[in-house]
């Protein structure tokens, strides 16, 4: 029989709740503009990775060529 693996501390649950706060409140914070540039970028990794993969994209699923 294999031992599960130990649970973390409630020090560690909080220290990583506080963390994801702080990090939400940071994004929350950021101008329109630095979201939509997040979200491209984070559209052409999507795009490379699932090319990467062999998956074959409609062209409304590919990323649109903008710079910003």
């Amino acid at each position: 029989m294999t031992e599960s693996p130990p649970r973390p501390t409630d020090e560690l649950l909080t220290s990583l709740y506080e963390g994801k706060r702080a990090l939400h409140a940071e994004q929350r914070a950021l101008p329109y503009s630095e979201k939509i540039r997040q979200l491209l970028e984070l559209q052409k990794i999507h795009y490379e990775i699932m090319r990467s993969r062999g998956v074959e994209l409609r062209p409304w699923e590919k990323p649109w060529d903008i710079e910003l």
